[in-house]
């Protein structure tokens, strides 16, 4: 029965399940005693699929006050979409994650207005705070005279330190981890990675996370 729901979860780890249903963030979810299997399947994909992040230094006390953006690519093989990045955004406070696809990181400034209208409206809440590293895609003139017009704090990390973009640098490994495990099981082509990443955050948004208490970041 574990490895049912291990599979449900995007090969969520044995601890993960057991915090999700002793927190009574699933309605129907049984405990687990002990774990049933060896998940041959994570292994396979090096998924760890502990809840993450596994410590928190949040600085931020409400939701959209703080953003981590970061994008990730290209990845070969293209998708059956034509798409070769993905545009993540996390918010510091809740640790939800949002994903969009990219053909060009030139596409990211327009990803991010999208990104930046539809939360604020959705949560009444304004964007207050960005952090990303030093990307042209990021550091454009349009870039930062509309963060700058919106009334947005930039916080540019350091090239060559990832520690300062951990919060995005740990859930694009997670995602990339989940994703190979998905593929790997379900023994599906990599060019469907996008339809892989687009599954993995709708469940990353439904993991425990240290970071919020008895809750998820989809319900926090």
């Amino acid at each position: 029965m574990s490895m049912l729901w291990h599979k449900r979860y995007g090969h969520l780890s044995f601890k993960g399940i057991n915090t999700l249903q002793s927190k009574d963030m699933v309605r129907g979810m049984p405990m687990f005693k002990e774990q049933e299997v060896v998940f041959t399947d994570c292994l396979n994909g090096r998924q760890t699929g502990s809840a993450i992040p596994k410590h928190s230094n949040s600085r931020a006390s409400k939701i959209l006050e703080l953003i981590h953006s970061d994008i990730y690519g290209p990845i070969n093989p293209t998708s059956s979409r034509r798409k070769k990045y993905f545009l993540c955004l996390i918010d510091y406070h809740k640790r939800k994650g949002w994903i969009y696809m990219l053909a060009n990181k030139s596409e990211t400034f327009e990803c991010f207005k999208t990104f930046k209208d539809k939360v604020e409206k959705e949560s009444g809440e304004q964007i207050r705070g960005l952090i990303t590293d030093r990307g042209g895609e990021y550091t454009s003139g349009e870039f930062n005279e509309y963060c700058k017009y919106h009334g947005i704090k930039r916080q540019l990390t350091n090239a060559y330190t990832p520690q300062q973009h951990g919060v995005t640098e740990r859930r694009n490994r997670a995602i990339m981890n989940m994703v190979r495990s998905l593929l790997f099981y379900k023994k599906m082509p990599k060019y469907f990675w996008i339809e892989a990443v687009v599954w993995t955050v709708y469940l990353l948004n439904k993991y425990p996370s240290l970071s919020i208490k008895d809750t998820t970041p989809e319900e926090a």
